[in-house]
């Protein structure tokens, strides 16, 4: 944490304060104020910013202002469009990638994103948000978990709060590449959109179109080991056991042939077959004990060649002076093609007949030339329709959604090569095994799966003041909702014993009626002279209860309290105690299964290729989670836009749902039915999901957020492109096209359209945003998370696995006791760069008695974006006018390519963790080019 202190320390010492400080531009007269304005302010505060004011870029107010979420939690973190464009985002897609250590929860059940409101609403579904350009906003808040409750959503994600200008349009065109420094793939998307707000109307379409290449093995420096049974193109032969008959070795591998042996003056297990018709044993000794070892690179995709079209559009209306509808729809269509290597196919060679040497019967392992054989082919198509109206029953807000959608995902896998003909040919002597072999004489196995799940729902939520208390009003928050949802799934797996396939299908629904509650009670505010002593304090109290159809009866109860002891400073306190079923993919997805899957067997410490099978568990059964936090926000400067979080959070679930980990001689110890193995060999795998007895996680995450605006502002001449804004397009030029008059639009009725717009730029068409001319903007973040605890207990009977201390879920080794995130932007006069930087701590994992431990370096990721805006250069633009509205990216992912290390006790790499296996891209660059056309 030296950055941070530092930083800290000139803060303190005011180092920083010598800066430029940008002045309040010139009050116009107030506006009235709109609906959402009213439901935003403090009972009995008046409705324009007369009393507000601004001082070093911050607003001083005694309203809320337009756009801001209900309820008295103020954001954890405010940036305005001026520090929204250091991110170098185009889209609200990007810009949520983008401050993702910002909006982070340790509460949730996965690692999805915040609950995302839109001008302190609710939205119809991230469809309706995800392609909005940055331009568009004028603010966007973070906000703790909890706003989540007055929103009726589960107090188990963070909330991100968009605020849009109230006049803004534009349509643009944008193509990108990026690719490997290394080289080996090469990505390549283009995509039109368009999008418009006014006083009534938001409406916004987007149409993507991406395509990969694909990235093969042998484009990388991978090394393979042969196996327990070296399959090659050419071939090898490997032993026999017979039981009648004595052998030096009882156990695999087995002598082929004592007469090779002598010739060989050894022992002879394995020998590479010398790719002739007829071939001699001395032939055959000449590789005794050396099997060859077939390079299936160039015939195995590390990834898969890929498309992905994208269809997104919304509208949004105001129907009345108080009723909003919103409609929007998502299309998507992705598709994915892997190589999984060659066929290997074992045939038994008779002896002494039909071109073998031998007088035993011996193996031939081969490779068949046929990449087609092994395959796997994945398409999805995915449909999304949201439907929300918003509105007022009095001082009530309501909000009446609903949805429906549809996935339907195909996958056909080439599982390898039916053996039983050729088997019989060689046995008839009509084949012979250790010469050419062509595909032909094989059958293709096939494997195909089809799932469809689809469903719809419908939600009410109803929030308002349900009294006035002493220091202020009981609100409430009512949520009533039903769902429906079915997934229907249909395999067909080949069976080798009979050639055919045998088709399977289940059927499995649920549907669904749940309702919440949430109620927010004041206790204390010194405004009011109400225990004035304790400061602002309220406290809330929630409960859910959720029927499925196929579970029962599942409850949530919660409870918290918001304290702002003193203006610096805010302290939230929660607990949730919440029951969640399984997903019905969880219980339900096609059963799969991927040959040559490639895993590290600490048994006999050695990578090995296996069958993998992955699909649905019926057996899983409910959860139930018990979450304790503790947040503190500390904004210790009212003239300086620096803040300091820290979170504390306590999860423990029981019957915890997780994804099959990686395996581990723990793992397998305490799930041996979940492991195949042939004669100690790992041969499969079975890693569908499962329920562990108990999982408990205890963190804390501290972490500041600043933000500085530097340089002297200048003042283009009136009438000059962008006055009032960067140079191009647009920017709040005052009456210009699409943007307001002065003083029209709502909020605080500055100059220059949009409402709220603290540095200019407000509505009008699509301009690159923030601040005045000569002006710039840094921003940087650091936070630092510390794991006090990660464990698992599979079972009751089993003993504790510390994810923090030996054990391990991931590929990436154990969980990392601490992690670190660094941010910072800069954008002035056009041009920017930001760095997104992240440390994690080495990890070791416990190999068992008598397994290999592996040790996991730990690993600093920078990844780097430089972008400018050509329209904010003039002399440029008056040569090239195309350039005007033109914004290139240059993006560099892992910038100084790093890599995690690992290492077995051994001093061996296993195949699984060779650094190329682990990032087959390391270091990636791309370039972006976008073109606002109007």
């Amino acid at each position: 944490m030296t950055i941070a202190a530092a930083l800290l320390y000139a803060l303190a010492s005011g180092t920083l304060q010598t800066m430029p400080v940008q002045t309040a531009p010139p009050r116009t007269a107030p506006v009235p104020a709109t609906r959402d304005e009213q439901d935003a302010q403090p009972t009995g505060a008046p409705a324009s910013s007369a009393d507000g004011d601004v001082v070093d870029d911050v607003l001083v107010s005694g309203t809320k202002p337009r756009g801001s979420v209900r309820g008295d939690i103020e954001p954890d973190i405010t940036l305005t469009s001026e520090q929204l464009a250091a991110y170098g985002a185009t889209n609200v897609a990007e810009l949520l990638a983008a401050v993702e250590p910002l909006t982070r929860s340790g509460r949730g059940r996965g690692d999805g994103g915040p609950v995302v409101l839109l001008n302190g609403r609710r939205t119809s579904g991230f469809q309706e948000i995800r392609g909005i350009p940055f331009e568009a906003i004028e603010r966007f808040e973070i906000l703790p978990e909890e706003v989540a409750l007055t929103y009726g959503f589960a107090a188990d994600q963070r909330v991100v709060n968009i605020i849009l200008k109230a006049d803004f349009r534009q349509g643009s065109l944008q193509g990108r590449v990026n690719g490997p420094s290394q080289g080996g793939r090469t990505t390549t998307g283009a995509q039109i959109s368009a999008f418009q707000v006014n006083v009534r109307d938001r409406w916004n379409f987007e149409l993507e179109q991406t395509h990969n290449t694909a990235l093969w093995e042998d484009e990388r420096d991978i090394t393979r080991s042969p196996g327990s049974q070296p399959f090659d193109l050419i071939g090898n032969v490997g032993g026999i056991r017979f039981p009648t008959l004595v052998q030096p070795n009882p156990q695999p591998p087995y002598e082929i042939d004592p007469a090779l042996s002598m010739l060989a003056g050894t022992p002879v297990t394995y020998a590479a077959n010398p790719g002739v018709s007829n071939p001699t044993l001395a032939q055959f000794a000449a590789g005794a004990n050396a099997p060859r070892t077939g390079d299936l690179g160039a015939y195995r995709t590390l990834l898969p060649r890929g498309d992905a079209t994208r269809l997104t559009t919304s509208w949004a209306r105001d129907l009345n002076e108080t009723i909003k509808g919103t409609v929007s729809l998502t299309l998507n269509d992705t598709a994915s093609f892997s190589y999984l290597g060659l066929p290997g196919v074992t045939l038994q060679a008779p002896a002494g007949r039909n071109g073998s040497p031998f007088s035993r019967e011996v193996n031939v392992y081969r490779y068949i030339a046929d990449p087609g054989a092994v395959t796997r082919d994945n398409e999805t198509l995915t449909g999304n329709l949201g439907l929300l109206l918003d509105g007022y029953v009095g001082d009530y807000r309501w909000t009446l959604s609903g949805a429906y959608d549809r996935v339907e995902t195909d996958t056909t896998t080439g599982s390898g090569l039916d053996t039983r003909a050729a088997q019989a040919a060689v046995t008839a002597g009509t084949l012979n095994p250790f010469g050419a072999l062509a595909a032909s004489s094989f059958t293709r196995r096939v494997d195909t799966a089809n799932a469809v799940a689809s469903g719809g729902n419908l939600e009410a939520v109803l929030t308002g003041d349900l009294f006035d208390a002493p220091a202020g009003g009981v609100n409430a928050t009512i949520k009533l909702g039903g769902d429906t949802r079915t997934l229907d799934a249909e395999s067909s797996r080949y069976n080798d014993a009979t050639g055919t396939n045998v088709f399977s299908s289940r059927s499995i629904g649920r549907d669904r009626a749940y309702g919440t509650v949430n109620f927010t009670l004041p206790v204390s505010d010194p405004s009011r002279e109400i225990l004035g002593f304790l400061g602002d304090l309220s406290v809330n109290f929630n409960a859910g209860y959720d029927h499925a159809s196929d579970f029962g009866g599942l409850t949530t109860l919660g409870a918290g309290f918001n304290w702002v002891p003193a203006d610096p400073f805010s302290v939230i306190v929660s607990y949730t105690d919440e029951e969640g079923a399984p997903t019905i993919q969880q219980l339900n997805d096609p059963v799969i299964t991927t040959p040559n899957s490639p895993v590290f067997d600490y048994r006999t410490n050695k990578s090995v290729l296996i069958n993998r099978i992955d699909g649905g568990n019926a057996g899983l059964s409910a959860d139930n989670r018990h979450v304790w936090k503790v947040g503190l926000n500390f904004k210790p400067w009212s003239t300086q836009d620096f803040s300091v979080s820290t979170n504390y959070t306590n999860t423990v679930i029981e019957n915890a749902i997780s994804a099959f980990p990686t395996i581990t001689a723990d793992l397998e110890a305490a799930l041996p039915s979940r492991f195949t193995r042939v004669a100690g060999e790992l041969v499969s795998i079975d890693a569908r999901p499962l329920n562990y007895a108990e999982t408990r996680r205890e963190e804390l995450r501290t972490g500041f957020n600043f933000s500085r605006a530097f340089g002297t502002p200048t003042s283009p001449a009136a009438g000059a492109p962008g006055a009032g804004g960067f140079a191009g397009l647009g920017g709040g030029r005052p009456g210009g096209a699409g943007g307001p008059p002065p003083g029209v639009g709502g909020g605080q009725g500055r100059p220059g359209g949009g409402p709220m717009m603290m540095f200019g730029g407000g509505g009008g068409r699509g301009g690159f945003g923030g601040g005045q001319p000569g002006q710039g903007r840094f921003n940087v973040s650091i936070y630092h998370t510390y794991r006090f605890a990660d464990q698992i207990v599979i079972a009751d009977s089993l003993p504790v696995l510390d994810l923090l201390d030996g054990a391990a879920t991931g590929s990436r080794g154990g969980t990392p006791r601490n992690e670190l995130q660094i941010q910072g932007g800069v954008f002035r006069n056009g041009l920017g760069a930001f760095v997104n930087a992240n440390w994690l701590q080495g990890t070791e994992v416990d190999g068992g008695l008598g397994g290999s431990d592996l040790t996991f370096s730990s690993q600093t990721t920078v990844n780097l974006n430089v972008f400018a805006d050509l329209s904010s250069r003039p002399t440029w633009v008056a040569r090239f006018p195309w350039l005007k509205g033109a914004r290139i990216n240059l993006g560099v992912q892992n910038l100084f390519d790093s890599r995690q290390d690992v290492r077995s006790s051994t001093g061996d790499v296993a195949l699984n963790y060779q650094p190329d296996y682990l990032d087959p891209q390391g270091r990636i660059i791309s370039l972006t080019f976008r073109k606002i056309l109007y």
